[in-house]
């Protein structure tokens, strides 16, 4: 009985400095390596491996940039833990050759309203008086910036970042900092400047919900306002 040929591919060479930075991420991972430690020498990873020194730098390299380790002149490399900065620095620039493409744009602004109008119910439900306070007060910032570009939209951010920091989560807080920062360099001011007026009176309804504990009709106003704002992007 003759055997079907299957339809395998060669196998891919992987790189001498993958290997490397594979191991090593490895004994960070599993703590073996713990933060703070120092790595060897590349002299002593160059012999642990039997490989060259280009190729301990190019791993030590792509360690570094998932923020697993530091890496300074003069002195021994350290282990170090990724944070959320970490992360949002590797992906800035892909995110936003992402959104000079108007799909994607749109995607991105989606992306916004779903992840908002859930910490709209959230922080309307955990809100304290003092989160209350400094929620009014930018908002009285965003009041008196509507006829100013740049100062209308940093109260804009501000207003909503208020009521991301109510939850009290700073992952959550640093991704939509990052996520609103990359929307709003690919946003033209001409399209947007008639809108502000509207939007401070969106930003107070949705105020209002949040002052009421109504996380319902927060989600509401969340959502009725974003999708405003998609509307200007279409």
């Amino acid at each position: 009985m003759e055997l079907r040929p299957f339809p395998l591919k060669p196998m891919k060479k992987t790189k001498l400095s993958d290997s490397v930075a594979e191991e090593l991420e490895k004994l960070i991972i599993n703590n073996t390596l713990n933060e703070g430690d120092t790595l060897p020498s590349e002299r002593e990873l160059m012999a642990a491996f039997d490989v060259g020194r280009p190729s301990v730098r190019e791993a030590l390299m792509k360690l570094s940039q998932k923020g697993l380790v530091e890496i300074k002149s003069g002195e021994k490399t350290r282990v170090t833990k990724p944070c959320t900065e970490t992360l949002l620095n590797n992906v800035s620039g892909l995110a936003i050759g992402l959104l000079s493409q108007q799909d994607e744009k749109c995607q991105f602004e989606h992306l916004r309203q779903l992840f908002e109008i859930s910490i709209v119910r959230e922080a309307a439900l955990v809100r304290t008086d003092d989160d209350l306070l400094k929620l009014h007060s930018v908002l009285e910032q965003n009041k008196l910036n509507c006829k100013d570009y740049h100062a209308f939209v940093s109260s804009d951010i501000a207003f909503h970042r208020c009521i991301i920091d109510i939850v009290g989560n700073p992952m959550v807080s640093s991704l939509y900092e990052s996520l609103i920062s990359w929307l709003i360099m690919t946003r033209n001011p001409d399209n947007y400047m008639p809108y502000h007026a509207q939007n401070y009176h969106e930003h107070v309804t949705i105020y209002n919900a949040i002052a009421e504990r109504d996380p319902n009709k927060a989600e509401n106003s969340m959502r009725e306002h974003l999708d405003a704002v998609m509307r200007i992007e279409k």
